[in-house]
């Protein structure tokens, strides 16, 4: 069931000892079915409450309060909200408390206005792939082989291909991509899985918190970089880079950042076939449409190419 901001209150002020509301703020939550508010208490004690309202969203939280608990005792600590308290509620589950995100949700136009904000996030970037593998593993996520993750990707292109919604040029363009097996070569490591506006926090130019671990697995380094590499200018993705290799202790997979804005593209189609199975034509439609963008965009590259060959022959041609 859903709880509007006064119950969430009233169970913030249950779970944590002392705590007495004095109002309510909203936070953003990246998943319908969990309701969160952030609480503000006597001399301005801030704690963020979150409620799951389907038995599905109470599987993620307490997923996600798993991997919180096992993410305290590496350097991601800093970052991490800790956890203030616990209360049961009347259909079964329970709500959890914890102290509130430091500074202000952390939104694309910050990371393309601040160097420094970008550099931040790729050093946060490099200490989640670098949280040991035994330690994610015992807090209970999935561990993906390469060639499980590699045969998903081929389940999702296929579905998308014979359901009729790819252009050829872009069915192509991705089947190759899968084909390159050195590309696929991965060594999974420990990663958020769902980095979002909605799960990042940012205080002046730095990443203050990261939230919602309920993601989180064992698998593929460019799924976190993704997202970024899809969205932010060309310049600000490089700093985020660099300053992520700079905090890794080992080298990257030489193909890794080909490798997350090959994922970039797969995610349309997961997008699609997300929309399909749940009958949202919104969706759908946004889906299509960014497909259409890429089959456009693939034509262009297709045609600059043509005319730099064209060109090359007439200058050999003249060449005495």
């Amino acid at each position: 069931m859903h709880r509007n901001s006064y119950s969430l209150a009233a169970l913030a002020a249950a779970a944590v000892p002392g705590l007495v509301p004095v109002r309510t703020t909203p936070i953003a939550t990246p998943t319908e079915d969990l309701d969160v508010a952030g609480i503000v208490g006597e001399q301005g004690r801030r704690v963020m409450v979150t409620s799951p309202s389907s038995t599905a969203s109470g599987v993620r939280l307490e997923k996600d309060l798993k991997v919180t608990d096992a993410l305290t005792g590496t350097p991601l600590h800093v970052v991490i909200p800790p956890v203030l308290g616990f209360v049961k509620l009347s259909e079964g589950g329970r709500a959890a408390v914890t102290e509130a995100p430091v500074g202000r949700p952390l939104m694309l136009e910050n990371l393309q206005d601040s160097p420094e904000l970008a550099r931040s996030l790729g050093q946060i970037l490099a200490r989640i792939h670098t949280v040991p593998r035994y330690a994610a593993e015992a807090a209970g996520v999935e561990s993906f082989t390469a060639e499980a993750l590699l045969a998903e990707h081929h389940e999702r292109i296929l579905a998308a291909k014979e359901g009729g919604h790819l252009p050829a040029a872009v069915s192509q363009r991705w089947e190759g991509l899968l084909e390159d097996r050195e590309l696929w070569d991965v060594t999974p490591q420990f990663i958020h899985g769902d980095l979002s506006e909605e799960s990042l926090f940012c205080s002046e130019d730095s990443v203050s918190a990261l939230r919602d671990w309920s993601s989180s697995r064992v698998a593929d380094a460019a799924t976190d970089l993704a997202w970024l590499i899809s969205t932010l200018d060309p310049e600000r993705f490089d700093e985020l880079y660099a300053a992520y290799r700079e905090e890794l202790p080992t080298a990257v997979h030489p193909r890794l950042m080909e490798r997350a804005q090959a994922l970039g593209e797969f995610a349309v189609a997961e997008w699609l076939i997300h929309g399909l199975e749940t009958g949202d034509e919104a969706i759908v439609s946004d889906a299509r449409g960014m497909i259409a963008d890429l089959d456009a965009d693939l034509a262009q590259l297709a045609r600059d190419e043509a005319e730099r060959t064209y060109d090359a022959m007439g200058a050999r041609e003249e060449q005495p």
